[in-house]
């Protein structure tokens, strides 16, 4: 009977000690995952803590609130920076600027100047606003290239939604940058993520965008397809690399994005077009500030000179 306490209270030491050491691993675990976190904010914060930003510049001559400017520039380095000037999405009618402080702090710390404009919204205004605003906006960076560090070979331009309509319009319609001494071969690339805005007047277009363009643009079938970018290709036109995103989730975006590669193709033009599986309207925006997202990932491969789309 002795004999069978003896082992019995060896047993149950044995277990309890085995539970504390499952317990105390636990614990180790948890306290590695925490130093993890912790060490990440601090990479994070150091690398935040390196770069420069300037808001709320003055684009243009005349004192408009939406005329303005946000830039964001990589720590100082020997070698000029390559920049990436970014317009919001928001239907024409909304957005900021502000919103876009993730995607200008990412391509910064990765050693990309990134700026990002506002332009004058509908319906106060209609276009061409939106696209004159954009251009003009384009012309103070070429101007500010050398005091802001950043290469002007390398210079890249994108767009969300409205942003990239407006983007991929610049970059083909080259009535807008004319004016400022510029050309649309002056980008280095440009970077449309998922607008269903490259044909004004398709058929196909959800109601929301049909909407949005009605205020935004009016009815009239010639102003509709002079503001399309899919219309204003020319095979006498030389054009910047263009890297085109479509989220799998929208069919019309897809389909109009497939247009636009086939005709910047058909007219000697360098274009990619990348269909991004699982991913909504705002996955592909929140996308653009992740390098493990598909859509980060090729936008810093296009910008940095690595990929081989």
């Amino acid at each position: 009977m002795r004999i069978l306490k003896c082992a019995l209270i060896a047993l149950i030491l044995s277990v309890s000690f085995m539970q504390y050491i499952a317990i105390a691993q636990d614990g180790a675990g948890e306290r590695r995952g925490r130093l993890r976190a912790f060490l990440k904010k601090r990479q994070s914060q150091r690398e935040v803590s390196s770069i420069t930003k300037k808001l709320d510049i003055s684009y243009s001559s005349d004192a408009d609130p939406l005329k303005k400017l946000d830039v964001y520039i990589p720590e100082k380095g020997t070698f000029k920076f390559p920049v990436l000037i970014h317009i919001h999405g928001g239907g024409w009618k909304m957005g900021d600027k502000s919103r876009t402080e993730e995607h200008g702090r990412f391509y910064a710390t990765r050693g990309i100047l990134f700026v990002s404009i506002n332009y004058r919204l509908s319906p106060d205004v209609q276009h061409p606003v939106h696209a004159q605003d954009c251009a003009d906006a384009v012309a103070w960076v070429f101007a500010h290239l050398d005091e802001l560090g950043g290469d002007e070979n390398r210079v890249f331009i994108s767009g969300h939604s409205a942003g990239a309509h407006l983007a991929a319009l610049l970059a083909i319609d080259s009535g807008y940058l004319q004016q400022y001494g510029l050309q649309p071969k002056k980008f280095a690339g440009v970077i449309p993520v998922d607008t269903a805005s490259f044909d004004l007047i398709a058929a196909s277009n959800e109601k929301l965008v049909k909407r949005f363009i009605e205020e935004a643009f009016g009815t009239d079938p010639e102003v509709l397809k002079s503001a399309s970018p899919l219309y204003n290709i020319s095979k006498d036109s030389v054009y910047p690399k263009f890297l085109i995103f479509a989220s799998g989730n929208r069919e019309p975006a897809i389909a109009q994005s497939k247009e636009l590669t086939n005709a910047l193709k058909s007219a000697g033009g360098s274009a990619h077009l990348l269909i991004v599986k699982n991913h909504t309207h705002r996955d592909m925006n929140m996308g653009m500030y992740n390098a493990d997202d598909p859509v980060g990932s090729a936008i810093l491969k296009f910008i940095l000179g690595t990929d081989s789309l």
